[in-house]
């Protein structure tokens, strides 16, 4: 069983850019849905990509909804 304890990155500001980037945590929609599945280690690397990462905040016409 893996250790799964890094929190979500979520800040419940679900809304979606262009490249399906959430403008609130900006994970990509693929890395919202995968989370719940991802190792420690690579919900790890994930965060400390998002400290750096740099997003578009223009928006897609719709939010999706993110369960994470």
């Amino acid at each position: 069983k893996q250790n799964q304890t890094a929190k979500t990155p979520c800040i419940s500001i679900c809304k979606y850019n262009k490249a399906n980037y959430c403008i609130g945590c900006k994970r990509h929609s693929s890395e919202i849905s995968g989370w719940i599945n991802y190792s420690d280690a690579v919900r790890q690397a994930i965060m400390q990509d998002l400290k750096d990462r740099d997003i578009d905040v223009n928006l897609q016409n719709h939010s999706l909804m993110c369960p994470y």
